[in-house]
């Protein structure tokens, strides 16, 4: 049995390395939101690191991006009395695994788990017929508050972000189950905690009223920014969008190497999906989850 241990802040250092070089590949590849979500841990073989996932009951082992450690992962199963089931597979890398293993998998799109990216200029300009509601929202914004200011996030404003948070979900508490923001809730503790470890940056939509909303997340690419969580007061007109548009704008600035905004996933809950659709996504990462035929 592979020797499987929690993900922990000091793996960062060899792990975001190691996940940085997985060109091609979506959110999951990230050292952050492996730390922030779930139950994920690693174990290194032949100098690879291997990550094997628990949410909830389900559980998966993250594609080693080669064949040649899926025979690892089988025995590890095996062992484990659990299915061997492999995620975040692109559409070449299922190819791949499917001709190196006939018949021994079932391959399948994951829907839920797909990644919204977007070309970073448009996100900053909005420009075209397609974004024009956006636009209006953000010029609403802008009348209604002319004084905005858009502040990197720092220690201070880390802390009003996280009292932010805590209201949010108070407020948000009658359109879903609790549970359901629960998950999400540890995730976005754990960005604030370690938000300088992380290496994240981020930004504050402040008015004359105070804080309006905020947007943070990572680099995980050379030319890919990862944006992990974004809040914002939706009775406010166009909080949303503006702090959508404002951080894609302090993120060209501050990265001018960066060429896409990964919004990641939309995990199948229908108002983030249409929230994602609506913004008409430049790529629409797909990802394939394989499960052993027994």
């Amino acid at each position: 049995m592979l020797s499987f241990k929690p993900i922990t802040i000091t793996e960062r250092p060899i792990l975001h390395k190691a996940l940085w070089r997985a060109e091609g590949h979506g959110s999951e590849y990230s050292f952050a939101n492996l730390f922030f979500w779930g139950n994920q841990q690693l174990c290194t073989e032949y100098e690879t690191p291997l990550i094997f996932s628990r949410f909830g009951d389900w559980t998966a082992y993250l594609y080693p991006r080669s064949t040649a450690l899926v025979e690892l992962l089988r025995k590890d199963a095996e062992e484990r009395n659990i299915p061997l089931r492999i995620w975040g597979l692109t559409a070449q890398e299922a190819q791949e695994l499917e001709a190196a293993y006939p018949e021994r998998f079932s391959i399948a799109p994951s829907r839920n788990s797909f990644d919204y990216v977007y070309d970073i200029e448009r996100l900053c300009s909005l420009s075209g017929k397609k974004l024009q509601s956006k636009r209006n929202h953000c010029n609403r914004f802008e009348q209604d508050h002319p004084g905005f200011q858009v502040l990197p996030l720092d220690d201070r404003l880390l802390e009003q972000c996280r009292a932010f948070t805590h209201r949010w979900y108070d407020e948000h508490a009658h359109l879903h189950d609790p549970s359901d923001y629960e998950g999400e809730k540890r995730a976005i503790g754990k960005a604030f905690d370690h938000f300088h470890e992380l290496e994240m940056d981020g930004i504050a939509l402040m008015t004359e009223e105070g804080l309006m909303g905020f947007s943070m997340g990572n680099r995980i690419r050379e030319d890919m920014f990862d944006v992990n969580f974004e809040k914002a007061l939706a009775a406010v007109n166009g909080a949303y969008p503006t702090v959508n548009r404002e951080f894609a704008r302090y993120i060209r600035q501050k990265y001018p190497q960066i060429r896409l905004l990964n919004r990641e996933d939309d995990m199948g809950i229908e108002g983030l999906r249409r929230a994602k659709e609506s913004y008409y996504p430049d790529i629409l990462l797909e990802k394939y989850v394989a499960e052993a035929v027994k």
